[in-house]
């Protein structure tokens, strides 16, 4: 009685802040043995996460900016305890981390989370390739929840896939997994005054398509800084396309719609430029994955490449300004630029 008592009150994963918007937000954790949980927050609200093993929660009504201390729950007892920030409505001071190409399990994407951990953002976006070799059920603890943990509990969590993500089935692992804003795959959410689109840039974006549908109203966001973040850089030869339709027909959208900034992963590297049309590319490709010598992959000009690093971009929103800083997990700034919303 007494071993499964404590068996059952093992959190094997999690908890994670998820799909955190300005009055709602998910918990979810997993726990050894099915058991009915719940999460209280420092108010008193209780809130069912449900009776097996893979828990729920989902958080409403609430204030946009607080910030909210949770503790997840059995009736054996307490499983854990984090904090995080409801979206804010308005501009205001806020700090995310974008990551990609990390999900090794290694020591390299221990020292990257780690990095992220010591900012405190208050939300990650990943560009992709969360898990390798390959996105399937018995990987992602190793790959993205154990390295990733402390930064769960206390950052709101907004993926995107990459190849290696939907090599297994198709993303279905990942997707399960998560518990993302609208089909999952590809999303949208705002954050003070950036907005942000999340695409699968795996999935067909052929005219007629739903993602170019979605992607044809939703990147016309009617924020001060706007955001698009996918995994393919949309740079390639025309001769091997990573991501067919990529640049034909999303890149046309982002310049029109006045994007200022697109988040890829997949370059090994880090690497920003700026093609044309005033749009900036920033590809964070350095999680912890084997860093490669992608400079040749480049077929824009006057590229600003990090090689052989690993790290995160690091950005911090000010009312009007943001900086990003490219960091490194020896301590070093590699890269640092502002930029300022109309």
């Amino acid at each position: 009685m007494i071993a499964a008592a404590v068996a059952a009150l093992a959190l094997t994963r999690g908890p994670v802040a998820e799909s955190v918007t300005q009055r709602s937000a998910i918990i979810s954790f997993r726990t050894a043995m099915p058991e009915p949980s719940f999460v209280t927050l420092q108010n008193g609200a209780r809130i069912d996460a449900g009776t097996g093993v893979d828990h729920v929660a989902s958080l409403t009504r609430l204030t946009p900016g607080r910030h909210y201390t949770y503790t997840v729950r059995t009736a054996s007892g307490v499983l854990a305890k984090g904090r995080f920030r409801a979206a804010p409505a308005r501009a205001s001071r806020f700090t995310f981390a974008v990551v990609g190409d990390f999900g090794s399990g290694n020591e390299n994407e221990t020292a990257v989370a780690s990095l992220i951990e010591s900012w405190h953002p208050d939300f990650v976006l990943t560009v992709g390739d969360n898990a390798y070799p390959q996105g399937s059920p018995e990987l992602l603890d190793r790959d993205i929840f154990e390295p990733y943990a402390a930064v769960m509990r206390e950052s709101a969590w907004f993926p995107a896939l990459g190849n290696h993500d939907v090599k297994a089935d198709g993303g279905k692992s990942e997707l399960d997994a998560f518990h993302s804003l609208g089909s999952e795959r590809w999303y949208r959410f705002t954050w003070g005054n950036a907005g942000v689109v999340v695409l699968d840039s795996d999935v067909s974006v052929a005219p007629g398509s739903p993602q170019l549908r979605f992607a044809r109203t939703s990147l016309a966001l009617d924020s001060c800084f706007r955001f698009a973040a996918w995994h393919h850089p949309p740079w390639e030869p025309p001769s091997r396309p990573l991501s067919p339709g990529l640049r034909r027909n999303v890149v046309p959208l982002v310049e029109r719609d006045g994007v200022q900034v697109v988040f890829v992963g997949h370059l090994h590297a880090y690497a920003r430029s700026r093609p044309h049309d005033g749009v900036l590319y920033v590809a964070v490709g350095t999680g912890g994955a084997p860093l490669d010598d992608d400079a040749d992959k480049l077929t824009i000009p006057s590229a600003r490449v990090v090689q052989g690093s690993f790290g995160a971009l690091r950005v911090d929103v000010a009312g009007r300004i943001a900086r990003f800083r490219y960091q490194t997990v020896d301590g070093k700034v590699r890269d640092d630029f502002r930029m300022s919303c109309s």
